[in-house]
């Protein structure tokens, strides 16, 4: 879908941004395999809350604001393994 692709892309150019081309090979693969998790199990609120978060972190990294950008970053994820319904049996 169009929005695995976008969410591949911004987490792989993130990386590249960072001068991590190792992360962005990473990311690349794994992004690949959790694309179907994600679309099976997260809600559509939780898929637009993950992006306002991918705004919110866009931000600290262009203030240079590490702590920040690092904090985001885990709750970030912490949301996103929270969103995850798992119970839910979708084909």
């Amino acid at each position: 879908t169009e929005r695995t692709h976008l969410l591949r892309d911004f987490h792989v150019h993130l990386a590249e941004l960072m001068g991590n081309q190792v992360l962005a090979e990473l990311l690349e693969a794994l992004i690949s395999r959790c694309a179907l998790i994600t679309l099976m199990y997260q809600s559509s609120s939780a898929a637009v809350h993950s992006s306002d978060e991918h705004a919110q972190i866009v931000q600290a990294l262009a203030a240079r604001d590490e702590d920040l950008a690092v904090r985001l970053m885990d709750e970030h994820l912490q949301h996103v393994q929270a969103g995850l319904d798992f119970a839910s049996h979708r084909p």
